[in-house]
């Protein structure tokens, strides 16, 4: 199950996770357990919270009593983003430059993921349940989480790579600090689309295979 209908959980740099009734506006539960910032937050199928923290660690957390199962150690530094993977299981992500795959249930890593030569940002599940992630070494990785193979190395942005998406028709988006999107084919490793700066007018630039500037907007 995920959280009860019109529930929604936050995490902050105050340690503590919030879960709210946002129809009400008021906080019904406080997780507290983290000593540092909470950097991210994920529901995992059967409805337990797992958080992620400055503090190096993913906590469990059972939402009806508002007390933490578990702790998740192995990260040597900040736990950036989670995802839950189809078998239930969590991938996380740190500026250690490495992936975990976690049992949620024991608590024991169960896959440790090594390419990235920089922090790793941010995570998403592709379908089928591989997983890709970025980082500030300008790349996206596709990871294979039954083996812990780098399937895939995505390259073509000029900066440190902060966010990604994957998109309805599986492909994948990512962010970057050299003020891109790119739309990527995750299957060829392809960077199929570029959007560029915003120009001062708030307009958007497109570039694509076919050789023409697109330009959107008013």
């Amino acid at each position: 199950m995920e959280l009860p209908a019109g529930r929604l959980v936050s995490g902050s740099e105050d340690n503590t996770l919030r879960v709210w009734d946002v129809k009400t506006g008021r906080c019904k539960l406080t997780l507290e357990g983290h000593v540092d910032y909470i950097k991210c937050v994920a529901v995992t199928p059967d409805g337990r919270v797992v958080s992620g923290s400055k503090d190096n660690t993913l906590r469990v957390w059972d939402v009806k009593t508002g007390r933490y199962k578990l702790t998740l150690e192995g990260h040597t530094d900040y736990v950036v983003c989670i995802v839950v993977l189809p078998d239930g299981r969590v991938a996380s992500c740190s500026f250690d430059k490495t992936l975990r795959v976690w049992d949620v249930a024991t608590g024991q890593c169960t896959l440790t993921l090594e390419g990235h030569t920089g922090y790793v940002w941010c995570l998403a599940v592709l379908p089928g349940g591989r997983v890709v992630s970025c980082g500030s070494d300008k790349t996206l990785r596709v990871w294979d989480v039954a083996t812990g193979q780098c399937a895939l190395t995505l390259e073509g942005h000029a900066g440190s790579v902060h966010c990604l998406i994957v998109l309805p028709d599986g492909r994948v988006a990512s962010g970057s600090i050299d003020k891109t999107l790119r739309v990527w084919d995750v299957t060829t490793s392809q960077c199929m689309l570029t959007l560029l700066a915003v120009l001062p007018n708030g307009r958007l630039v497109s570039g694509d295979d076919d050789d023409i500037l697109h330009m959107w907007g008013k």
